[in-house]
């Protein structure tokens, strides 16, 4: 009996001693189909990215332009101006004007053109931010607190105190302040578009400082093509010249009309072809923001370049 009942305990031993060993084998490869799901969880925003072959490709960077180029366009822009009735006022020129009063008939149609533009301008600012942003590999997830703050703007209002400039008061960033003598040297739509998009700029970036980092790539950037330099508050002001010529660019494009186009180009820059090129220590001179920007974007310069050839033919 106590035989038989060594030998049941036997294989009792033997059978649990076989199931241990089987586990150990299975263990592995239970553990590896808790890798293979876990693996597969990413498979699904896989799905939802276009596959490589359908993905925009990276933008090229365009071959910057020399200096002498750099100077036919400018040479361009400001002679559209003089041809051009609706070209914009130099900045010196306006300098010199007495101040204008806000029931000044043309002060008045000057503003109602802001107010009516102001809408399409944050759009087309926000657009042209995100281009450059992404272009200088600046994460655009990063904009949507400059968006928050450009979509809040809702007005335009003139004031003859600030005469040639125009203003934003970070205490009131719904509002654009517009000196009268500004909003009648910018007749055209271009013009406007442009100096609008640029104080939109100053208002993306906002108490945070939140495009301090694009506006340093830029200020370098333009150093680098230029040899300007471009350091202090210069580069956030010279950021925001890009901005808005790029904005304005994008509202030719949008708004096709009669006009020649190289016109409606030149009208984004006319401001700065000053004969008094002064300065002062948060920016560049006007000729040199004009020669900068088109350092900074060379379709623009090549554009013009191209249409005032083929003009000349």
């Amino acid at each position: 009996m106590r035989d038989e009942v060594k030998h049941k305990r036997f294989l009792l031993f033997m059978i649990a001693l076989v199931a241990l060993v089987t586990m150990a084998t299975l263990w592995p490869a239970l553990g590896q189909k808790r890798s293979k799901r876990a693996q597969q969880k990413p498979a699904v925003t896989t799905r939802r990215t276009p596959p490589p072959t359908t993905r925009t490709a990276t933008p090229v960077p365009e071959q910057p332009l020399d200096g002498e180029k750099l100077d036919e366009a400018m040479g361009v822009i400001c002679a559209a101006r003089g041809r051009d009735a609706l070209g914009s006022t130099p900045i010196d020129v306006m300098q010199s004007r007495a101040s204008l009063e806000l029931n000044h008939p043309e002060a008045v149609i000057g503003a109602q053109r802001a107010r009516r533009l102001l809408p399409v301008a944050k759009e087309l600012m926000l657009e042209a931010l995100r281009l450059l942003a992404t272009e200088n590999k600046i994460d655009t997830t990063q904009l949507r607190a400059a968006a928050k703050r450009v979509r809040e703007v809702t007005d335009v209002t003139p004031d003859p105190d600030l005469r040639d400039n125009a203003a934003v008061i970070m205490n009131d960033t719904h509002t654009i302040r517009f000196g009268t003598i500004f909003l009648v040297g910018l007749p055209s739509d271009e013009g406007m578009m442009s100096v609008l998009s640029h104080e939109l700029t100053h208002i993306a970036d906002g108490r945070q400082n939140s495009l301090q980092t694009l506006f340093n790539l830029i200020g370098k950037k333009a150093s680098r093509l230029t040899g300007l330099r471009v350091n202090g508050q210069k580069p956030e002001e010279l950021t925001c010249d890009l901005i808005g010529e790029r904005a304005a660019r994008l509202y030719i494009a949008r708004t096709p009309n009669n006009e020649s186009r190289a016109a409606r180009l030149a009208r984004t820059l006319e401001h700065n072809c000053v004969d008094d090129d002064e300065t002062d220590e948060e920016h560049l001179s006007p000729r040199s923001t004009m020669r900068a920007v088109l350092a900074l974007d060379p379709t623009l310069a090549r554009e013009l370049l191209a249409q005032e050839d083929k003009a000349a033919r």
